[in-house]
């Protein structure tokens, strides 16, 4: 008895055409999110930054802060298109964030993505004001 092995060999009437990348764009919103995190993340991990210690999605009493600086106090808030009601609760964290004395850096995932170097320059600007404030 002999065993005929055949390579798999797709059809092309089996391939599939490829499907779109968003409904909605809520998809690509979701994606283009996620990649300004990881290159956002990638520049401030491990002290790259001025030597400045990031923590990513940390969460801070009941909010979560994309990115945490608890040295200097700075909370970095990247933000994509928001629904009303989201514009509603990033609103409120915002506002808690500065009530207990945090300084919050609002951050477009565009901007993280195209002006890469003018938003770590911002960043940089933000740490010396953070580091001089406790400083007083």
């Amino acid at each position: 008895m002999s065993i005929v092995v055949e390579p798999f060999v797709r059809q092309l009437s089996q391939t599939r055409a490829p499907q779109p990348l968003a409904r909605n764009g809520r998809h690509l919103d979701r994606q283009l999110r996620a990649a300004a995190e990881r290159t956002l993340w990638n520049h401030l991990r491990d002290g790259r930054l001025g030597g400045a210690r990031f923590r990513r999605q940390y969460l801070v009493d009941l909010y979560l802060a994309d990115f945490f600086c608890p040295a200097s106090r700075l909370v970095i808030d990247l933000e994509s298109t928001l629904t009303p009601a989201l514009a509603m609760h990033a609103n409120a964290r915002r506002t808690f964030f500065h009530a207990q004395g945090y300084q919050v850096l609002r951050l477009r995932d565009r901007d993280v993505l195209i002006e890469t170097r003018g938003v770590l320059d911002t960043i940089r600007q933000a740490l010396t004001f953070g580091d001089r404030r406790t400083a007083q």
